[in-house]
């Protein structure tokens, strides 16, 4: 083993323990969130219908319609364990794995310069809303981590000294399980499949890649379409949500044009299936996420913007704005509120000071990202580059995705490594420029002197 691989293992070894000891600390501060956005209930729901067998009709709990909402992979993981802190230790692992995976797989298809992998490495650790994110028990920790290590193993399979089927079949699997754990990302596999295409366009067999890691990504969906027949005699490749979510997205409208609130809760909702369910059964416990309830609210969302369709498209550029100028993006913690104050004897001012920093991080990557994005699809088209394009493909399409729908900071968090790995990217590119520049003006002067 040379000294230089020996430094190398090193680096990753401390990296990696400081990324679980910071993780771990920031979860201990973060314990006892209420995070209401999450959907534990539901998915110990799933659990108990695993566990009785698949069962038709409702089990227990409050949750009484067909579980089609949401995915069923965090229900399967709940079969393993409820202990919410056992919970928290396997998301803090998955993320600080898919991180490495990320980091070392850009690493070994980057020049000899590796300033910017170096710098993702220090964004990583000090980015205290990667952390937040994983400190809560919810599914979307362990989808983020899956989409993370299938596009680490795609970056791979682009790389022609590579065996290319096994990671590409790999990375299909793991986008596969980020879809069984949460479906808002249901239409990227399209746009990542068209990437790789792209990229490996002048290559024998490219098409037929593509369309054959498409094919297994959703090929793992098979057994929750099985399921979903079972339940509701409709094969879904999503939960039903949408509906729900685009309806009450409009209520994110700052000038109320649209007679509906951002409230799960909202009544011209609740009147809407009141009229097309009938009441006893709209009023039951997120009937409006049920099967039954999204093809109604899709299509009142559907009227409605039909019927002023420049005001919906100015609340899609409102939102997408307010995420471009850092206004919205991250989860910033719970550090100094509800059950969290006075906890592990941690003081108010240390936990406000944590919140501020991490909401500030967010904030500023987001406006990072904004500036970025152009010149990393141009140098991604330039250089034929795999990681940068998969990179800007996903944030854009997250981007998007969240405009057209609502916006949520927690939902635009899962592109947090590859907003990080555009900044050090180009921010090394910078400094790079920066030192090249001060080497030459010190060349001068002494030529000059």
């Amino acid at each position: 083993m040379s000294g230089e691989t020996r430094r190398t293992q090193g680096l990753d070894t401390a990296w990696i323990l400081l990324m679980l000891a910071a993780s771990t600390a920031i979860a201990v501060l973060n314990a006892f969130a209420v995070h209401t956005f999450h959907t534990i209930d539901k998915h110990l729901t799933f659990r108990d219908r695993i566990l009785a067998g698949f069962p038709v009709d409702p089990v227990a709990r409050t949750y009484p319609t067909p579980p089609t909402f949401p995915m069923w992979g965090y229900g399967w993981v709940l079969v393993l364990t409820t202990s919410k802190p056992v919970l928290i230790a396997i998301q803090i692992a998955a993320a600080a794995f898919a991180a490495w995976l990320f980091v070392t797989t850009v690493e070994r298809i980057v020049p000899p310069d590796r300033r910017p992998m170096l710098l993702l490495r220090a964004a990583i650790l000090a980015c205290t809303p990667w952390y937040v994110y994983h400190s809560i028990d919810w599914s979307q920790s362990l989808a983020t981590s899956a989409l993370i290590v299938s596009l680490a193993l795609l970056i791979s399979a682009c790389q022609p000294q590579r065996a290319r089927t096994p990671r590409l079949a790999a990375s299909a699997i793991c986008f596969g399980v980020n879809l069984n754990f949460a479906s808002d990302l249901y239409l990227l596999p399209v746009a990542i499949a068209a990437t790789y295409w792209w990229l490996q366009r002048d290559r024998p067999g490219a098409v037929w890649q593509s369309a054959a890691w498409l094919g297994i990504v959703f090929t793992t969906l098979a057994p929750w379409m099985i399921y979903s027949v079972h339940v509701v005699g409709s094969p879904l490749v999503k939960s039903t949500n949408q509906g729900h979510v685009l309806l009450i997205g409009l209520g994110q409208d700052p000038q109320h044009r649209f007679d509906v609130s951002y409230s799960d809760i909202d009544p011209t909702m609740g009147a809407i299936l009141d009229g097309a369910l009938g009441p006893q059964r709209a009023r039951q416990s997120y009937e409006s996420c049920s099967f039954e309830a999204d093809p109604v609210l899709r299509q009142a969302f559907l009227q409605r913007v039909s019927d002023q369709p420049w005001a919906y498209l100015d609340v899609v550029r409102w939102r997408l704005t307010q995420v471009l100028l850092g206004r919205v993006g991250v989860y910033a913690g719970e550090f100094d509120s509800a059950q969290n104050v006075g906890r592990f004897h941690i003081g108010p001012g240390v936990r406000r000071a944590l919140r501020r920093v991490t909401a500030s991080v967010g904030s500023r990557l987001q406006q990072a990202t904004a500036l970025l994005l152009p010149f990393a699809a141009w140098g991604a088209a330039r250089r034929r580059s795999a990681a940068l394009a998969l990179a800007v493909v996903s944030i854009a399409y997250q981007y998007v995705s969240c405009s057209v729908a609502a916006m949520q900071p927690q939902y635009v968090q899962n592109v947090l490594v590859f907003q990080l790995f555009l900044c050090a990217e180009f921010g090394s590119m910078v400094f790079g420029r920066i030192r090249g520049a001060d080497r030459i003006a010190g060349r001068l002067h002494l030529a000059h002197g």
